[in-house]
């Protein structure tokens, strides 16, 4: 609804030693990333990332920020750190597979869109209309 301000301010007057329980703290990633503030969102995801390693959004969140920065081998590569357990959920295949798909690596990309699919076949229709598997589209279109 576009109240970032408000939000801001509900998450600031919350009492110390809840400001820094995980779930508080990706309230604050996520607004920073509806406020557009890629390399602030980046910089507090590593650092939760670092903090809650099993935390999955966190991973998944800094990768994106990563990425709305053109950043986006270092999306890759934050992903790729992830610990196993992270790495099993369709999500992670999926955006890796946007990552690899706008590096230019179709081959990888198609791969990792076929386990997600197999973990969670939702992600079909997503994927149709999602610009950063482009690539994949058009050379399917080119074979």
């Amino acid at each position: 609804m576009g109240l970032y301000d408000d939000a801001n301010n509900e998450l600031e007057s919350l009492p110390d030693p809840l400001k820094n329980l995980p779930e508080v703290l990706l309230a604050r990633l996520e607004l920073l990333m509806m406020l557009k503030r890629w390399e602030d969102g980046a910089m507090l995801g590593q650092s939760l990332c670092g903090l809650w390693p099993k935390q999955s959004d966190f991973w998944f969140r800094t990768a994106f920020c990563l990425h709305e920065m053109r950043r986006t081998e270092e999306a890759r590569q934050t992903l790729l750190n992830a610990p196993e357990p992270i790495q099993n959920i369709a999500v992670y295949s999926y955006n890796l597979a946007c990552y690899e798909s706008q590096l230019g690596d179709v081959r990888a990309a198609k791969k990792l869109l076929k386990e997600c699919f197999d973990k969670d076949a939702s992600f079909k229709q997503l994927a149709l209309d999602d610009p950063d598997l482009q690539p994949v589209w058009d050379s399917i279109g080119n074979a």
